[in-house]
C-alpha cells in the first residue's frame, strides 16, 4: 500500500496509523485498568480491588449456575414471594452496580485521556509541519567520543550519521531529501549510513525516492552498509543499485565486508581511519534472505570495493594501529568486535523502540540508543557504541518513549579529551528507561491478567466437578429405584 507513490499518501498514513493508534488504545487500557486495580490496593481497598479484579466475576458465575439449575415452575412461584433477605439483597446488589458504573465511567475517561495523549504525542511531537505529516523532524545528536588510537592530528574528526531512513510506503522522496539537507548542513569530514535506506524492491519509483541521496556532500566521502531491510527487498538488487548506477556510485561507497581508508584532506599519513563495513547481522539466520550473506570481520578487513561493483580482497589486513570505525545496521556482537579492534561500532536497526512497550522486545541487543562504552581490557581503552534511533523507522509513523534523530559525532583522541577533562556522554536515554520500564510492567500486567485467568479456571474445573458429583448421585438413585421397581412381587 503506497510503494507506488512517490511520496505517503493522507490515506496510506490514516491506514497505517490507525492501526497504530489501535495499539495505542489496547495499551490505554491495559495501563489504566493496572493502574486503577494498584491505587486500590494502596488505598487500602484490598476488598474493592479484588472484587472488581476477578470475585465479582466468580459471583456472577455462581449465580448465573444457580438460575439455570433452577425449575422453571419453581422460578415462577419465587417470583410472587418476596422476603426481606431478599429486598436487601437487591438493595445492596443495586448499590454495588450504582458503584461500577461510577467506576466504569471513571476509567473509561481516564483510558480515553491517556489514550488522545498518547496518541498526540507519538504522532505530533516529532513532527515537521514543513512536511505536513509526512515525516517526523528528527533532532540532532550531537557527542564527543574518544576514538582508541585516533592519533592528535585527526582530533576534533567530525562524522555525520544517519540511519532507518526505510524509503517506501511511509517515507518517501521528502523524507530523503529533508535527511540529505539536514545531514550536508553539519558540515562534517565524512558522512555514515548504518542501514535500512531502502524498504521496498528497487523499482523506479524507488530509485526517485532515492535519488537525492546523490548530492550528499563531505571532504572524505559518504560510506553506506545495508540493513536487514536491504535484504528483505532483494539484496542482489541493492547492490546493483549502489554500487554499478549513477548518481549513486560516484557519491557513496558502499561497504559489505568490506573497508575504506579515510585520508582527511590535508593530513597525509599521519591521520588515516579506518571505516569498515559489515553485512546485516541476520545474515547469521539459519534461513537468510535470498542472495544474502553473512558478516564476516577478516574478509572486511582484507577486502575493499574495487570498480564495476567487484571486491578486491587482499593478504594484508587493516593496519591494527589504526582507529577503526564500524558500520554494523544490528547492535550486536560489540564485545567481540571490541576484541578485533573496532573503536567505534556505528548501528540503528532498534528505532528506540519506536512505540512503548515494544521496547522490550530489544533486550536481546547490546544496546538500543546512545552511546555505549564496551571495557574489554584494551591497553588502548574501551570502544564504544553508538545507536541511532533513526531517521525515520517502520510500520506507523508513531513514536512513544523515544526520538527520531541524525548524530554529529566529533571523534576525539582520548589523551587529549582526558586533558580537557572531558568524558563520553554515556548517559541512560529515554529509550533506555522505556526498556527497562516495560520489563517491570509487563511482567506485573501479565501476573494481574493471570491471577483472575487461573482463578476463573480453577472455579470452572470446581464447578464441573461438582456437576458430574451431582449427576453420579442422581443416577445412582435413579438406578436404585428402578432396581426396587423390579423387586416388588408381582400379584
Amino acid at each position: 500500500l503506497g510503494l507506488s507513490q512517490l511520496n505517503p499518501s493522507w490515506f496510506v498514513l490514516f491506514t497505517y496509523n490507525g492501526f497504530g493508534t489501535l495499539v495505542i488504545l489496547i495499551c490505554a487500557v491495559w495501563c489504566i485498568d493496572f493502574l486503577w486495580l494498584s491505587w486500590l490496593f494502596i488505598a487500602g481497598e484490598k476488598d474493592a480491588a479484588k472484587n472488581w479484579w476477578w470475585k465479582n466475576n466468580l459471583r456472577r458465575m455462581d449465580e448465573k449456575r444457580q438460575k439455570s439449575e433452577e425449575s422453571p415452575e419453581g422460578m415462577e412461584l419465587a417470583s410472587d414471594v418476596t422476603t426481606p433477605n431478599e429486598n436487601d439483597d437487591t438493595n445492596a446488589k443495586s448499590t454495588e452496580l450504582d458503584q461500577g458504573r461510577r467506576s466504569a465511567k471513571i476509567r473509561a475517561v481516564l483510558i480515553l485521556l491517556t489514550y488522545l495523549w498518547w496518541t498526540t504525542w507519538s504522532l505530533a511531537a516529532h513532527i515537521d509541519l514543513d512536511l505536513l505529516v509526512a515525516g517526523y523532524n528528527p533532532h540532532t545528536l550531537e557527542l564527543s567520543i574518544p576514538l582508541p588510537r585516533l592519533p592528535p592530528q585527526c582530533d576534533g574528526y567530525r562524522l555525520a550519521v544517519a540511519t532507518d531512513l526505510h524509503a517506501g510506503a511511509l517515507s518517501g522522496r521528502k523524507e530523503t531529501e529533508w535527511m540529505v539537507q539536514h545531514l550536508n548542513s553539519l558540515n562534517p569530514d565524512a558522512i555514515a549510513l548504518a542501514g535500512d535506506v531502502g524498504d521496498e524492491h528497487v523499482d523506479d519509483v524507488l530509485r526517485k525516492k532515492l535519488e537525492p541521496l546523490a548530492q550528499l556532500n563531505a571532504p572524505d566521502g559518504v560510506y553506506y552498509s545495508f540493513g536487514n531491510h536491504e535484504n528483505m527487498n532483494g539484496i542482489q538488487d541493492f547492490r546493483k543499485l549502489f554500487r554499478t548506477e549513477s548518481p549513486f556510485k560516484e557519491t557513496i561507497v558502499t561497504l559489505e565486508n568490506e573497508h575504506a581508508i579515510i585520508t582527511p584532506s590535508g593530513s597525509g599519513e599521519d591521520c588515516r581511519i579506518a571505516m569498515v563495513g559489515m553485512a546485516d547481522w541476520s545474515g547469521h539466520d539459519s534461513k537468510p534472505y535470498s542472495g544474502q550473506v553473512a558478516p564476516d570481520f577478516q574478509k572486511a578487513i582484507r577486502s575493499t570495493p574495487g570498480p564495476n561493483g567487484a571486491t578486491v580482497e587482499s593478504d594484508t589486513p587493516v593496519s591494527p594501529s589504526l582507529p577503526m570505525i564500524m558500520l554494523q545496521h544490528e547492535p550486536a556482537n560489540m564485545k567481540n568486535a571490541a576484541k578485533d579492534g573496532v573503536g567505534l561500532q556505528l548501528s540503528g536497526h532498534t528505532h528506540g523502540g519506536q512505540l512503548w512497550p515494544q521496547h522490550i522486545l530489544l533486550t536481546s541487543f547490546d544496546a538500543i540508543s546512545g552511546l555505549h562504552a564496551f571495557d574489554v581490557g584494551s591497553k588502548d581503552g574501551p570502544s564504544y557504541l553508538f545507536v541511532s534511533e533513526g531517521v525515520v523507522g517502520w510500520g506507523p509513523r508513531l513514536r512513544f518513549l523515544c526520538k527520531t534523530d541524525i548524530a554529529l559525532l566529533t571523534l576525539r583522541n582520548p589523551e587529549a579529551m582526558a586533558a580537557e577533562g572531558l568524558t563520553a556522554d554515556t548517559h541512560m536515554t529515554v529509550s533506555t528507561f522505556g526498556m527497562y520500564l516495560s520489563l517491570v510492567l509487563i511482567p506485573l500486567g501479565l501476573l494481574a491478567f493471570l491471577i483472575p485467568a487461573i482463578c476463573w479456571t480453577k472455579k470452572r474445573v470446581q464447578d464441573r466437578r461438582s456437576r458430574k458429583s451431582e449427576d453420579d448421585v442422581a443416577s445412582k438413585g435413579t438406578e436404585k429405584t428402578i432396581e426396587a421397581d423390579h423387586a416388588i412381587p408381582s400379584v
